[in-house]
């Protein structure tokens, strides 16, 4: 089998309670800059889309691209 790649992109935020709330975005574009996340991230943030528990959120705190590749394990060869 041929391993497969998941490409997820993680954006924190900080909520107006302070605590942290995070989106993670499955399938990010190849290629995609720091600048081209961190203007997505912001353009999240100006919308006021996400009230988690009824709070805002007030800041971007990181994002992180997580690549895993998953590789299948044979355990019985076919007969």
């Amino acid at each position: 089998k041929m391993p497969t790649t998941n490409k997820d992109l993680t954006i924190y935020f900080q909520r107006a309670d302070g605590k942290e709330f995070k989106i993670t975005i499955p399938d990010y574009k190849e290629g995609i800059t720091d600048a081209e996340i961190r203007t997505g991230a912001k353009a999240v943030l100006d919308q006021g889309a996400f009230l988690p528990d009824g709070f805002g959120l007030v800041k971007v705190t990181g994002a992180v691209r997580v690549d895993t590749t998953k590789t299948e394990v044979v355990i019985e060869e076919a007969a």
